[in-house]
């Protein structure tokens, strides 16, 4: 179980306790002993946190469906609900000397939901429009410095009492200050309603209605509930407000993500299927066994791996990944994959050479700035022989026969298509009968656990060296089973692509 799934049962968990919790206190009280305008505030409250419960429910399950990434509307979600729970708890403990504690300690909670709230909606706006300009990123700066302030200030009315009090008999009452509470949100929504203004275009109408809808309704009930003590609306209208942007934005989002969806599934399969599969390759030749395997990440990706004869008595192995993610990332690699391909087919180039006709080609009209790492071998099978050439990628791991695998770390060259005129590095290798070598992509080594730990070097080693002599099919089965356990259910964002290569030599296998 991930740490997301944990969080998720967790809240759909702590809701209805809270929920009882109101319950709880409201039988304590009994309604004879309430004023008019507290049941209706806590009928509200209630209300509001049923519906809230509700919607969270749903953004669970329809979070595969969305698409933008929800977690700051969760976090806005989880303040409101918050905001709902403490506002209904402090009118039922108002008066009551008994439960000063729970007084107190409620209104220090309710008083942050408001920052947290607006900070939390400009995140989320962020996600919607993807706001990508510096100057937005100054604004994020200085609205993570203004929460932090108004936190502060919070805090502080723990010494002077500037928002609010509660006396001795358990009553509540707000601070000759409890106006300026509200300047840190008000100062969000400018902000807010500057930048939908400026990035209207980027949204239909709908969306419009809907993001200004938030504002507006609890700006207005705000204002009217600082000058009205008494009534306590404006939590209540968040939720509401809430259900309608996910009933809007997210639906409307998980149409346009079900086309995304199948566009990148479509080059998913694509992006495999050019791939060799057939294992086991070429098996009239005794010379030696190959297995790879790709495991797809959510995103399409730009790992690729290859094999191929380059004649009779040459083969050629390619482990590489293209950067970013994505169809431009899926459409760089098969362009990176059929021109090294093509290269070496002639016969004509070396490793090195290979990558740096690739490299002039790639860099003339690469307009994405994208760029492949690559590791690329050309391999004598009647000698063992071979040339090597690594364009910043992972550091291939080998097995010389009866011992273990081991990291051949050596200066790699820039990874391909950086920048025009570059001279690859090779080196030569020999490969003796039942020697092994394994590479991969980044996706293996930065596999991340629930703890946010990377798989490593080390634990690629340690799978490999369960069975060191083992066939490469079995050395990638073994390394597999150590990833999943490690990652635990952890979602990946990167391809898991692993190439196992073992050497027999001409005309016969090693002998055990």
């Amino acid at each position: 179980m991930n740490k997301q799934t944990k969080v998720a049962i967790a809240t759909i968990i702590v809701y209805p306790l809270a929920f009882a919790f109101v319950i709880f206190l409201l039988w304590y009280r009994g309604l004879d002993q309430l004023q008019d305008t507290y049941i209706i505030n806590v009928t509200v409250d209630l209300f509001g946190m049923l519906m809230g419960y509700v919607l969270y429910v749903c953004c669970r399950f329809d979070a595969e469906k969305t698409g933008s990434n929800l977690k700051y509307f969760f976090l806005l979600h989880n303040a409101a609900y918050l905001g709902l729970f403490t506002d209904a708890v402090s009118w039922l403990v108002d008066g009551v000397p008994q439960l000063r504690w729970l007084n107190v300690v409620d209104n220090y909670l309710y008083f942050m939901c408001a920052p947290l709230q607006a900070f939390c909606y400009f995140k989320y706006i962020s996600t919607v429009i993807r706001l990508e300009d510096r100057k937005y990123r100054v604004f994020e700066q200085v609205m993570k410095g203004g929460l932090i302030v108004a936190i502060a200030l919070r805090l502080l009315n723990a010494i002077f009492h500037q928002y609010f009090s509660v006396s001795e008999d358990g009553i509540y009452s707000r601070g000759p200050l409890y106006p300026i509470s509200m300047v840190f949100v008000f100062f969000t929504i400018i902000g807010i309603v500057v930048i939908i203004i400026k990035e209207r275009k980027q949204l239909k109408v709908y969306e419009l209605v809907v993001l200004a809808a938030y504002l507006i309704a609890p700006l207005f009930v705000t204002i009217f509930t600082i000058m009205v003590y008494g009534l306590s609306l404006s939590a209540g209208v968040i939720m509401l407000i809430l259900l309608l942007m996910y009933c809007v934005l997210n639906i409307s989002q998980g149409r346009a993500k079900a086309v995304a969806d199948r566009d990148l599934s479509v080059a998913s399969s694509i992006q495999r299927n050019v791939l060799p599969q057939i294992f086991p390759y070429l098996p009239e030749r005794e010379e030696f066994d190959i297995y790879a395997t790709m495991t797809a990440a959510k995103e399409v990706g730009g790992d690729f791996y290859d094999f191929f004869m380059v004649d009779p008595d040459h083969i050629a192995l390619v482990m590489a990944d293209v950067s970013g993610k994505g169809i431009p990332a899926a459409l760089f690699m098969m362009v990176a994959r059929t021109m090294i391909k093509n290269y070496a087919l002639t016969g004509q180039y070396s490793p090195a050479n290979i990558l740096e006709h690739v490299n002039e080609q790639i860099c003339e009209g690469n307009t994405a700035e994208l760029f492949v790492t690559v590791w690329l071998a050309i391999l004598d099978l009647n000698t063992g022989k071979g040339l090597a050439a690594n364009a910043g990628h992972e550091h291939p791991a080998l097995r010389k026969r009866d011992g273990q695998f081991e990291m051949v770390k050596y200066r790699h060259s820039v990874a391909v298509a950086t920048m025009e005129g570059v001279k690859f590095k090779e080196h030569e290798f020999e490969l003796s009968p039942g020697d092994s070598f394994f590479v991969y992509t980044d996706g293996v080594s930065e596999a991340t656990n629930s703890q946010l730990e990377q798989f490593g070097e080390q634990r690629i080693l340690n799978g490999l060296n369960k069975n060191p002599d083992g066939s490469p099919e079995e050395l990638i089965s073994n390394v597999m089973e150590d990833i999943t356990a490690f990652v635990n259910g952890t979602d990946q964002f990167d391809d898991i692509t692993m190439l196992s290569f073992k050497y027999f030599g001409k005309g016969h296998r090693y002998a055990d």
